[in-house]
């Protein structure tokens, strides 16, 4: 869960204190982690990115506290214009953009800003990919803009260096393109942000170009935001503006125009939900009057009158988690306070029940942090035996198969799990991935697999992880020998034998197959014969 740094100044400065926050932002959700410095670390859970920046902390706080202004949260027209070019569409399809004007910055301000900018690049955006935010000094440049492409030889002046980069030369050497380089990786093309002159304003999800830069004189600030869903992107961008009006700024709307669809946005849309009492009273599991809920509702940030039987219940367009009417009745309680909510003793109850052994292994593994994954029984020829560098011997041939991956019935799982990791080697590392399926071997057998990519991984890890395992499954008495595989490095495999009998092995992938799977990374990794491991276990 993201963990937002709120500075002491700007929670002041903005007309809370930290003693009110510390009593009261548990109410909110929120796990207050320390108080003691100048900055504040709060966790929040990732279903409240409006939660992620000192502003709407502030907002919440003072709703609660019932000192929260009674405002609509609104935008007004503006002048400003963002051409999108189709040759957009198979890169970063999607934009959108707001000007903020008359904004009081300082350092502290900008540190804010920044923060709450990669908070919801993280969560919201997934590290860039859905969802790249840009903050720019609306007076250095001059619209309308152009949303196109260039290839990788256009050059700027990025953000944080003083000289003309390439893109190529972005991608490869600045750390924000290191670090956010994958996204575009295959692309042809990359996406830029140019004013009417020229100037590069952005190269989302990258870095900004140096001329944009905002400081302590900025008066006026451009936000642009690009990626891969539309819906996401005018959803965090409601969330950043209203932050912007909840400092005093004033919101100017921005027409994008894609040519066969024109947009104005930001559009801070309110929407109204019904609430059925009963319904709420139900799932609360008290009686709680209609003023009551009306009243716990106000406290966190609603507007709402009564209809009948329930509530007309008006969402702020800030509030981009609300998707049904249990998330309003979740926030009655928490306006309610949970304090208050009367104890009740337990009507109902279900006796529990012993594990399953088919449970054992699976539930092992993920409680060792590993990422379940399920793969297909028909594998290829090449994967199975050749990649792993072993000698084809199949124990069933599919006649006439309908693709190069069908062609055999799996022996093993680590295969197949190479193959995951081949397709997920632009994924952070570590990745600790397991299976549990079905091979063909002498007969129909039930395996578990397990593989580690990481940058430094090795043979005493792996058998950590091997000796945990055995352990869960009941199997206490087994030896571990020397072995020879070619799947692995000679002297860094070993079998697990138990009276005699082998029931897996495990150890260092050979780099050789790592090479041949195109990781550039260790791997270690084991494979277990579970109907051995269930006549064996104690």
């Amino acid at each position: 869960m993201p963990v937002i740094r709120i500075q002491r100044k700007e929670l002041e400065r903005l007309g809370v204190s930290v003693d009110e926050l510390v009593e009261n932002v548990r109410m909110l959700g929120a796990d207050l982690k320390d108080a003691s410095g100048e900055e504040i670390l709060v966790e929040f859970f990732p279903d409240r990115p409006d939660l992620y920046s000192v502003e709407g902390v502030v907002r919440a706080i003072k709703q609660y506290l019932g000192r929260g202004e009674k405002k609509k949260y609104a935008v007004n027209d503006g002048a400003e214009r963002i051409v999108v070019e189709p040759n957009v569409k198979d890169v970063r399809p999607y934009i959108v953009a707001a000007v903020v004007r008359n904004v009081n910055v300082d350092e502290l301000m900008i540190k804010s800003m920044m923060d709450f900018q990669e908070k919801l690049h993280i969560t919201v955006g997934r590290k860039r990919k859905k969802v790249a935010i840009g903050l720019h000094d609306y007076d250095k440049v001059k619209g309308p803009f152009t949303y196109t492409t260039k290839d990788e030889n256009f050059s700027f002046v990025p953000l944080g260096f003083e000289h003309e980069m390439t893109l190529k030369e972005i991608l490869e050497k600045h750390p924000k393109g290191v670090e956010y380089g994958n996204i575009l990786i295959n692309k042809e093309k990359y996406p830029i942000i140019l004013d009417s002159e020229g100037n590069v304003v952005s190269f989302p999800p990258v870095i900004n170009g140096v001329l944009t830069q905002i400081t302590p004189n900025t008066k006026n600030i451009f936000i642009d935001m690009t990626g891969t869903d539309l819906n996401t992107l005018l959803s965090a961008l409601n969330i950043v503006v209203c932050a912007f009006i909840d400092r005093g700024a004033e919101v100017e709307k921005v027409n994008i125009d894609y040519g066969d669809l024109k947009i104005d946005t930001p559009e801070l849309k309110y929407y109204e939900m019904d609430v059925n009492i009963d319904y709420a009273r139900k799932i609360l599991g008290f009686e709680i009057s209609e003023e009551e809920i009306i009243k716990a509702l106000e406290k966190m940030g609603y507007f709402s009158i009564s209809k009948g039987h329930s509530l007309k219940v008006t969402v702020p367009p800030y509030r981009q988690d609300i998707l049904h009417e249990i998330d309003i009745v979740e926030d009655i309680a928490k306006g309610y306070s949970y304090d208050n909510i009367p104890l009740s003793k337990l009507n109902k109850y279900r006796r529990g029940r012993g594990m399953r052994w088919e449970e054992i292994p699976r539930l092992s593994m993920i409680g060792l942090g590993f990422v379940e994954v399920k793969t297909l029984t028909l594998v290829s020829m090449s994967a199975e035996y050749d990649l792993m560098q072993l000698n084809r011997e199949p124990s069933v041939v599919v006649s006439n198969p309908v693709s190069e991956g069908t062609e055999t019935l799996r022996t093993w799982l680590i295969p197949s799990l190479m193959e995951i990791l081949k397709k997920n080697k632009h994924r952070d590392l570590p990745q600790k991935i397991f299976e549990t399926g079905y091979v063909r071997g002498s007969s129909l057998e039930r395996h578990l697999a397990f593989l580690i990519v990481a940058s430094r991984v090795g043979f005493t890890d792996i058998k950590s992880i091997v000796e945990r395992v055995l352990g869960d499954m009941g199997i206490t008495d087994y030896l571990v020998t020397s072995s020879e595989h070619p799947s692995f490095i000679p002297g860094r495999c070993a079998n697990i034998v138990v009276k005699s009998e082998k029931i897996g092995f495990f150890g260092e992938i050979h780099p050789e197959v790592l090479e041949k799977f195109d990781i550039g990374y260790p791997v270690v990794g084991a494979e277990i014969n579970i109907e051995k491991v269930e006549k064996f276990r104690e």
